[in-house]
């Protein structure tokens, strides 16, 4: 009898023990829980893409609502993210505050699609479309896109094309330049700055638009044609077309500053005093 007393008091303190365990671990699950429960999910390094677009794309699992998982998840589990960013850093504010900072996919031109602008990225992928207009970003003309369809790449007939608008369009984000429209007209690619139009041609390079920023804070209130079109191609000269300000002039109200002298044969006191040769490459002559 003393044997199965002793026996019974070992199986109520095991049983004692275990149920004692359970519910340490139950209160500290739920202590765990409550405390790293989501409340707040601040959210930086967006422009263009909506705080709520980003915060509900994180809140779709079941164990969203805990700070730490989202933590774990989004530093070392696959995990996907809107198709206008780049990449989600997550990060703990507070065991209940989320912060994220976001790197969006970088804008490089839009269409006018008469209700909306279509903005892309240097894929030609549309990652945003508003009916406000960006300051900074270049209008793209003379493509005829068949589609813009938002986080698809642009449907055109000449990926050819599409590829060189493209690379123009990065570019000029690449050297800071900030015209108002990238055309493809009369084949060949053209930049307009205001009344300034920079025809390049249809072989773009970098050294092509290395010319450009200089230059046109010489033409600063000017209109005109600057040509690059051949620039390191037949020559390095650069020519500049003024339009004058009568419409009534002659000879189509334009007239040419023509340059044929080459660099290494030009001094700088046969240029105008009001251009800096130092400033870009090319040996340019203005009026």
């Amino acid at each position: 009898m003393a044997k199965k007393r002793r026996r019974r008091r070992k199986k109520n303190h095991r049983v004692y023990a275990l149920v004692t365990l359970v519910l340490a671990i139950a209160i500290i699950v739920i202590g765990f829980g409550l405390l790293f429960y989501v409340q707040k999910i601040e959210v930086s390094g967006n422009d263009y893409t909506e705080n709520e677009v980003i915060t509900e794309s994180m809140q779709k699992d079941t164990l969203s609502f805990n700070s730490v998982y989202l933590l774990v998840k989004y530093r070392f589990l696959k995990h996907d993210t809107p198709k206008s960013l780049d990449s989600m850093k997550v990060s703990l504010k507070s065991p209940w505050t989320v912060k994220v900072t976001v790197k969006e996919k970088t804008i490089i031109g839009y269409l006018d699609e008469g209700s909306e602008y279509a903005y892309f990225d240097k894929d030609g992928k549309i990652v945003h479309k508003s009916t406000e207009l960006r300051d900074g970003v270049p209008g793209i003309e003379g493509i005829d896109a068949s589609s813009t369809k938002l986080y698809q790449k642009i449907k055109v007939k000449s990926n050819k094309l599409l590829q060189a608008i493209l690379n123009v369009a990065v570019e000029v984000k690449n050297y800071n330049l900030k015209p108002d429209r990238i055309v493809y007209e009369d084949d060949g690619i053209n930049l307009y700055f205001g009344d300034i139009c920079v025809q390049l041609g249809t072989d773009i390079t970098t050294e092509k638009m290395a010319q450009i920023s200089p230059i046109i804070a010489k033409l600063e209130g000017k209109s005109g044609v600057l040509h690059l079109e051949h620039y390191e191609n037949d020559s390095n000269v650069i020519t500049f077309s003024e339009e004058e300000a009568d419409e009534s002039s002659e000879d189509d109200t334009t007239s040419e500053d023509d340059a044929t002298l080459e660099d290494d044969t030009t001094s700088e006191d046969s240029l105008d005093d009001s251009y800096d040769t130092s400033d870009f490459q090319g040996t340019y002559y203005g009026e």
